[in-house]
């Protein structure tokens, strides 16, 4: 026989409902504007029937049974997946804008204005080599070409270093992000120990995941155990960085030795805590700090590669042919069929293009392939310094092998670098667009500026500077032909990177903004429907509460009047 309150019971178990209904509605409408909230709701379900004299089940109201919330797992990770695409070209973007700031200055009002400049006080002074302020305005001329470079070559390297800093930044947030979604996992884990649902903190950490995700490709999984238990991990690039409560943080290191010879000093490296490194050459890696690691030491494949020529058993000594490069660290690291050596000195070799190197121990019997760095295909920093550095090497050689032949053999260089001594040989694999300078000898004694490669023949003689004259439009000088071609495909180099990226992240920009939208549509808050929501649920609890009325009117009569008579 059921209670004599059971309608009561079943109209308060409605304006519990309601309740419910009213208050899920309302934290949706205050949360709107959240971002990363979804849109919650209430999984409301029949209470229990209870048996009614054999003519069936008597229903006993409805009850909500949790509060859950409206989200789409497959449209989360998309947007993750392509959050990290889009963070690697907006960085990829941003740095090659830089660069190619550098080089349309060298374009428009550099190199060009440098060139040409330096080129017409050299034919002035062909007009009259004996004349003195022809040969400082040449000399000033020369100065003013090294020195543009210097200060590109100061420019590349800030932008390498900031490449760098952000690197370092890039870590930090990860080991941020991931310190955040272990404590975060702690505090679901004992919200939902009960069967409650932590629907707010897990829209926190789901927003940590969309902060992550563009710094560094990610995947999420979520594995409950026999006993019911959750654990939420986070993998980076492959590599576990949460799991639960535990956190596997990652670390930068300065290297000791250079990979580029074109790097600056102390780059740092990136390890995991445990020790092991990070592979940042891994081609599956995305996100921001891709884009950096990119941009700071790509160099396109151009670092130093070769074959073992000579290599004596349980020697320190190996000699190295076949080299793309000569440019080397003095001293550094290189890798022997992968395994990485340091090196004490070496030589070059140029008429045999080999390159013998001291080790600091032993090499391997029977090794074959030598490198230096990583072979990293894509056009940094490193790259473009690389090629221009190459720019002012030839440029420089070409100067100096005809000032060489001046007054019978006896002219020095015209083009030198910092440090150098006089009376040496130039080393041009020394010379970069850093120190890359004019003779220093030859600008406080105008006198050992020659003209003619016959002191005999007087001084109007212009042989010497009319064979520098003719390097302007040396197609034989650079592959691509005379010097403002090599200039002119080294900036269309950049332009083609350049539009690229911007391509990219045009693209990835619209896929993240319709994913995103998509994911507003399913879990977003809708002021529209909540609104709806409210006049609906204040009606169901208005009805419940003339439900109580009824029946309070009907116990009135029950037990008072009816008692009364």
């Amino acid at each position: 026989m059921q209670s004599s309150f059971f309608g009561l019971n079943v109209a308060t178990q409605g304006l519990f409902t309601a309740r419910t209904w009213l208050d899920i509605t309302n934290h949706n409408i205050t949360n709107a504007q959240t971002p990363g909230y979804s849109r919650q709701f209430g999984v409301q379900s029949a209470c229990r029937p209870l048996p009614n004299n054999g003519i069936g089940m008597m229903g006993t109201g409805s009850e909500i049974l949790k509060i859950s919330q409206y989200r789409n797992k497959y449209l989360d990770t998309k947007f993750w997946s392509n959050s990290s695409h889009l963070g690697e070209y907006t960085v990829k973007n941003s740095q090659t804008s830089s660069i190619e700031t550098i080089l349309n200055e060298i374009k428009d009002t550099g190199i060009s204005k440098q060139f040409d400049d330096m080129f017409d006080s050299l034919q002035k002074l062909s007009t009259d080599p004996s004349n003195e302020s022809y040969k400082i305005n040449f000399i000033d001329m020369a100065k003013s070409f090294s020195r543009f470079f210097n200060d590109i070559g100061d420019k590349m390297r800030s932008f390498q270093r900031e490449a760098n800093f952000s690197i370092k930044t890039k870590v930090d947030q990860i080991n941020y992000c991931a310190n955040q979604l272990a404590t975060l996992n702690e505090q679901i884990e004992n919200v939902e120990f009960s069967g409650a649902e932590a629907n707010d903190l897990r829209d926190k950490r789901a927003l940590i995941v969309d902060e992550l995700s563009h710094i560094i490709n990610v995947k999420v999984d979520e594995r409950v155990d026999v006993n019911g238990k959750k654990t939420f991990s986070v993998l980076a690039n492959g590599q576990k960085l949460v799991e639960g409560t535990k956190v596997n943080l990652l670390e930068t290191k300065s290297r000791e030795h250079l990979n580029n010879p074109e790097d600056e000093p102390g780059l740092y490296d990136i390890y995991w805590a445990n020790g092991n490194k990070f592979d940042m050459t891994d081609p599956e890696l995305e996100g921001e700090l891709k884009g950096y690691i990119d941009m700071r030491d790509g160099n396109n494949g151009n670092n130093f590669k070769g074959v073992i020529n000579s290599l004596t058993a349980a020697s320190n000594i190996i000699t190295v042919s076949n080299v793309n490069r000569a440019d080397l660290p003095d001293k550094g690291e290189i890798k022997i069929d992968g395994v990485v050596y340091k090196y004490d000195s070496f030589t070059y070799d140029k008429g045999n293009n080999e390159v013998t190197f001291t080790l600091a121990s032993n090499a391997p019997a029977g090794a074959k392939n030598v490198s230096m760095g990583e072979d990293l295909k894509y056009k940094g920093i490193s790259y473009y310094t690389e090629r221009l550095n190459n720019f002012v090497r030839t440029v420089a050689e070409k100067f100096n092998e005809i000032h060489r032949g001046g007054n019978n053999g006896t002219g020095g260089p015209l083009f030198t670098f910092k440090d150098y001594n006089p009376g040496d040989v130039v080393d041009y694999s020394k010379m970069t667009i850093d120190n890359f300078q004019f003779s220093s000898e030859i600008a406080s004694d105008i006198d050992k500026l020659l003209t003619s490669s016959d002191p005999t023949s007087g001084e109007s003689d212009n042989d010497i500077i009319k064979r520098m004259l003719d390097l302007k439009h040396d197609n034989d000088m650079f592959k691509t032909g005379e010097p403002g071609n090599y200039i002119q495909a080294l900036i269309g180099e950049l332009g083609i990177d350049k539009s690229q990226a911007a391509s990219f992240e045009k693209g990835q920009v619209d896929l993240n903004l319709m994913i995103n939208n998509q994911r507003l549509s399913y879990s977003g808050v809708d002021l529209n429907e909540e609104t709806t929501n409210i006049i609906k649920f204040q009606q169901a609890y208005v009805i419940s509460a003339q439900m109580i009325r009824v029946f309070d009117e009907i116990y009135d009569v029950t037990i008072n009047r009816m008692g009364a008579n």
